[in-house]
């Protein structure tokens, strides 16, 4: 059992695909009045402004209401473990009253929901840690905390719980690496393994059909893993982060072990990623192989600077409008799998399974053997990751 409809999610996915189908011309507004009455979705809708909007509002009202009641009752019961069992009972009235909300006020991903799901998590994490002694490490809280987490991504599949389990696995990995005497220097090659097992595993799971519940966090976990592959190779941010958890710093950061293995990862690792997305269709690889090659055309600057910022601004932003209006031009015909045209997901895709794909076409009627409907991601991999250019 999970807090939101997953037959309402499932539902929502099915009409966002057949929206597309729409927008192609192969069904027209009564079919598509068909289809919505199959599957129907009973969540609210709301514009994306206004859930920005409720998210913050709700996160003031949490919060007023925290320190409100905090201040007055810690009067009555002082404040040793008050505070901790005050988060822990405060999270789950706050559990409870987003529970409520989402089964009778049919919120999903709206704002208030996201508020107070966050705000129960990290009050019922932060009582529990709270309540063991103060003396462990920092990766051993995380363990603690880490569960709590991704038992709320499991049961609301929360984009900002996903990226807060992702933050508290990194954290883990950091803290314990360093207790470990040559943990500062393995340290990098560590996150660089985390970082593409988690992308591969985001992948094999992305579009499996019993998972589609938790669709958006495996998307979202792609991105994150890429992001920390970057990060972790880079020259500049190993360099940087040795010189951070040094004891005793000195005035500039000193020279890193395996630096030319460094280098070479920084600049190889964006050609890897883009000649992966190349091949694979793959939109996450190749944006941030892009945001690679920029990361490493300013480490080298940064260290070895040949003309002055004003003078790099210039020349990069120049470069980007010329490869811009290049592919614009280049790709107004698709070449490759690869086009200019909006970005939309191709209409001979349904990525979810036969049974569903039968269905649809049962309620909407033939859609015609040129239509070549298929199941599955089709030939350029999974609609989070992106198939045509």
């Amino acid at each position: 059992m999970k807090a939101y409809n997953e037959t309402w999610v499932r539902n929502r996915y099915i009409l966002e695909q057949v929206g597309r189908w729409q927008r192609q011309g192969l069904l027209d507004e009564k079919k598509m009045d068909q289809i919505r009455a199959k599957f129907p979705v009973g969540f609210r809708s709301s514009n994306g402004f206004i859930e920005i909007g409720l998210f913050v509002f709700s996160v003031v009202a949490i919060s007023g209401s925290y320190f409100l009641l905090a201040t007055s009752l810690s009067k009555l019961f002082g404040v040793d473990l008050f505070y901790h069992f005050f988060n822990i009972g405060f999270g789950i009235i706050v559990g409870l009253l987003a529970g409520y909300l989402i089964n009778r006020r049919k919120y999903y991903r709206s704002g208030v929901d996201n508020a107070m799901v966050v705000a129960a998590v990290a009050l019922v994490t932060t009582g529990i840690i709270g309540l063991f002694p103060n003396n462990l490490s920092l990766w051993q809280y995380g363990c603690f905390a880490l569960p709590i987490i991704l038992l709320g991504v499991w049961y609301y599949s929360d984009l900002l719980l996903t990226m807060a389990a992702f933050g508290t696995l990194v954290t883990i990995l950091f803290d314990w690496m360093l207790d470990f005497q040559s943990g500062k220097q393995l340290l990098p090659f560590v996150l660089m393994a985390v970082s593409v097992g988690l992308y591969i595993a985001a992948r094999l799971y992305e579009n499996r059909d019993a998972l589609l519940y938790w669709r958006d966090n495996f998307i979202l976990l792609e991105w994150l893993s890429l992001s920390l592959l970057l990060i972790s190779c880079n020259y500049f941010a190993v360099r940087q982060l040795n010189f951070w958890i040094m004891e005793n710093r000195p005035t500039e950061a000193p020279e890193i072990a395996w630096a030319g293995l460094f280098w070479t990862l920084t600049i190889v690792v964006p050609v890897v990623l883009f000649y992966l997305g190349h091949r694979q269709k793959e939109r996450p690889m190749l944006i941030m192989s892009a945001i690679g090659w920029g990361l490493a055309l300013a480490t080298w600057r940064y260290y070895h600077p040949l003309f002055s910022l004003e003078a790099y601004l210039a020349i990069n932003g120049l470069s980007l409008i010329l490869v811009a209006v290049f592919l614009i031009r280049y790709l107004r015909v698709p070449r490759n799998g690869f086009t200019d045209q909006p970005d939309e997901d191709s209409p001979k895709e349904f990525l979810l399974n036969a049974e569903l794909l039968a269905t649809v076409q049962t309620t909407s009627g033939h859609l015609g053997p040129k239509d070549d409907l298929r199941f599955g991601g089709g030939d350029f991999g999974g609609g989070g990751s992106g198939d045509r250019y």
